[in-house]
């Protein structure tokens, strides 16, 4: 068969920020896509317009080969990417970039990349576009003006169609378009309204920002949000019926039409069906379940002590103690990870720690504020003690981060047994860390060295990050509500496995109509958690392993799974035989006239129907 060509359409284009950047970072990498892609160009706005270096412009481990910009035309480009620049008031950089995956100098890749420089944009030929959006499509765009989220992806969408079909050759067309989530769905309107022989189009779903919306902005969170989105599905009722018309936030409007690409992928379960939730048109439309990877380290019992043994040392120094027990948390200081939770659990490991006799600590690696510089640092590091100890303000909190310390405070003040820090940095190193911690050790070290990671989001399409330290050994507490829960109960056949705690923070103590749970308030809500919380804790406890061979065996059990839960599976099984059908469907119609009936089912229907199977 012929290999494929891909466009990917991505906010993360040049650089690796975050859960999308991982992806495109895992799936370009696995020897399973290259061999059935032959090109790949990812598509993206240009943001760095005084960088110094031209070399910089496409990122780290890359090469401009065009750049209007600086004058470079390396491969004779410039006759036939001019026209669109000066059409459109744009200009435009592209060149190649590879990539690596940590820890794995053999998986590497490599990929074009195009930015389109959109600050300045021919403004009538804008407005062109965005009747045709609101003539084909309905979709207003004089009420999303303001929002530069939409103002730039739309102003991409039609340069970026045309410098695409520059940069093809005529025998790789049709080329898979992908929107990497809302971003990249004005791109592919426009390949859907005028691309039809030189395009095939993929929405693909890392999350529903509709739902992550209403889950966020209620104090009810998952708790009231699923419990309302499984009713209703059972009912025939969709978003708007429950919640009210949601057209006043741009990327409902764009999500709730990306039903007119070709295909669909959602990276979970839930993500899958909050799309059908958008409303009927996705009844009638398939929607592919295809799983994020989750890197498959190798991790030997020696890396994992000496790992442990350096931050139970950086411990030691911090607070004067030994932990017996290390738990972590890396995230982005946001509501939908449900950072509360992981204090909730920890009061409930506290007493428990009491009775055998241990001392844990807790650590919170994120930040709000960006990377703090060495030189900062080491200052706040030599004058009162951080991480340990803050003051509110830049280089130290900031944002988000202010609320977050002072529940840690709060907690610390209350608890002898486990003791939280915040760490309010990103990357861990000497340099971004401060010259206490252990000399040798890096980011690597601090995943390998966990016991316990901590992952009970309120809304997380999937979830990497809670899943990484399987592959040494962790404990991996989660909520129902993940993406990745679903990802290890498909690869265990429904059987679980003793390093994934699942929690469930939408089981409701009684029945409730849809009416009553719209009402949920945070003091429901917290009734429910607790007693959740204390659930959690107990299983922690019955699990969490006493010696050296209890870590060994979860070291083992995590290493056999995580090989089972990598890019090449998912690839594979899942994402491959989906495009192969996509670029075969010669009649969309055909292509969407049916649903995965599995993952339409509610959860309840979806448990039962995966142990029937």
């Amino acid at each position: 068969m012929k290999k494929l060509t891909a466009a990917h359409v991505t906010h993360e284009a040049a650089e690796k920020i975050g859960g999308i950047g991982t992806v495109l970072e895992g799936i370009l990498t696995s020897p399973v896509y290259q061999e059935h892609f032959e090109r790949s160009i990812l598509v993206g706005p240009f943001a760095e317009h005084v960088q110094v270096n031209p070399a910089e412009r496409l990122g780290s481990d890359s090469t401009v080969l065009y750049s209007s910009i600086d004058g470079i035309d390396e491969l004779d480009l410039k006759g036939r990417l001019q026209p669109i620049e000066w059409a459109f008031d744009v200009k435009i950089i592209y060149g190649k970039r590879q990539f690596f995956v940590h820890g794995d100098e053999d998986r590497t890749g490599e990929a074009e990349i195009l930015l389109i420089d959109v600050f300045r944009i021919n403004q009538d030929r804008l407005n062109q576009f965005k009747l045709r959006l609101w003539e084909t499509l309905g979709i207003d765009s004089s009420r999303y003006d303001a929002a530069w989220d939409y103002e730039e992806y739309v102003r991409l969408a039609v340069p970026a169609y045309h410098a695409l079909l520059v940069l093809l050759k005529r025998d790789q067309l049709p080329c898979l378009l992908f929107s990497h989530e809302f971003m990249g769905l004005p791109a592919a309107f426009k390949a859907i309204l005028d691309g039809e022989a030189q395009f095939r189009t993929v929405f693909h779903a890392h999350e529903c920002a509709t739902a992550r919306r209403l889950v966020e902005n209620h104090p009810g969170h998952d708790t009231r949000f699923y419990n309302i989105l499984h009713q209703a599905r059972e009912q025939g009722r969709y978003v708007d019926d429950v919640f009210g018309d949601q057209s006043d936030a741009f990327r409902h409007a764009l999500i709730s039409r990306a039903h007119l690409c070709d295909g669909v992928i959602a990276v979970g379960d839930h993500t899958a069906e909050e799309m059908h939730f958008l409303g009927p048109c996705f009844d009638h439309h398939q929607i592919d379940l295809v799983y994020n990877g989750v890197p498959a380290m190798e991790v030997t019992t020696e890396e994992k002590d000496a790992s442990r043994s350096m931050l139970v040392d950086y411990s030691n120094t911090l607070m004067g103690y030994v932990p017996d027990v290390l738990m972590t948390h890396v995230t982005r200081p946001v509501i939908s990870k449900g950072m509360w939770r992981d204090i909730r659990v920890c009061h409930e490991l506290d007493r428990h720690f009491e009775k055998r006799g241990l001392k844990g600590v807790l650590y919170l690696l994120t930040t709000g504020g960006g990377t703090r510089r060495p030189q900062d640092v080491r200052s706040m590091e030599a004058e009162y003690g951080w991480p340990c100890q803050h003051r509110e303000g830049y280089p130290d909190l900031v944002g988000p981060e202010i609320e977050l310390n002072r529940m840690v405070e709060a907690f610390n003040a209350d608890h002898e047994h486990i003791q939280a820090v915040l760490v309010n940095q990103f990357g861990w190193s000497r340099r971004r860390i401060g010259v206490r911690l252990p000399p040798l050790m890096d980011f690597a070290d601090f995943r390998f060295a966990t016991d316990i990671e901590f992952g009970m989001a309120t809304y997380e399409p999937f979830g990497i990050s809670p899943l990484e330290p399987l592959a040494s050994g962790a404990l991996c507490i989660i909520s129902t509500v993940c993406g990745c829960e679903g990802f290890v109960e498909y690869v265990t056949r429904g059987e679980g496995i003793d390093n994934v705690i699942v929690t469930d923070f939408t089981r409701l103590d009684g029945p409730r109509t849809i009416e009553q749970l719209t009402h949920m308030g945070q003091a429901e809500r917290d009734r429910i958690e607790h007693r959740v919380c204390a659930e959690v804790a107990e299983e922690i406890m019955r699990r969490l392993p006493t010696d050296a061979a209890g870590r060994d065996a979860l070291l083992q059990s995590g290493q056999a799974i995580v090989h089972k839960l990598g890019w090449d599976q998912v690839l594979e099984n899942k994402m491959i035989p989906m495009l192969q059908r996509v670029m075969a469907a010669e009649d969309t119609d055909e292509n969407n006239n049916h649903c995965d009936e599995r993952i339409r089912l509610p959860r309840r229907g979806r448990k039962h129907a995966a142990k029937s199977a």
